[in-house]
């Protein structure tokens, strides 16, 4: 079993070629993607890009370089989206302490 473990297929560079580059990926061997949201509104495209492709997961999640600029709305906003079928993780938020304080001190 072959799984792209760390995909960013919500991102705008596949917005002309979104389908074909999954079409291609399956077709080389890939049975899984999961797809990996960066801030919350592409953790949003994440999310609707797992659900609407059978062998597509989500993880949802703000990279690093972004976490002094979350709020408790955006944590209460990533914890919603947490609970939709399809999602595997929280992603992208990495060894940054900076990160997981943001997002334990905004529960």
């Amino acid at each position: 079993m072959l799984i792209d473990s760390h995909a960013h297929l919500e991102m705008k560079e596949f917005d002309s070629d979104r389908e074909e580059v999954i079409k291609r990926a399956f077709d080389a061997g890939v049975d899984f993607i999961v797809t990996v949201g960066t801030n919350l509104a592409l953790s949003r495209k994440a999310v609707a890009l797992a659900q609407g492709h059978e062998n597509i997961y989500a993880t949802i999640g703000i990279h690093p370089h972004d976490a002094a600029k979350i709020d408790k709305k955006t944590c209460e906003s990533l914890k919603e989206l947490a609970q939709r079928q399809k999602i595997v993780a929280y992603g992208e938020i990495g060894l940054d302490f900076s990160a997981i304080f943001h997002l334990r001190k905004n529960k």
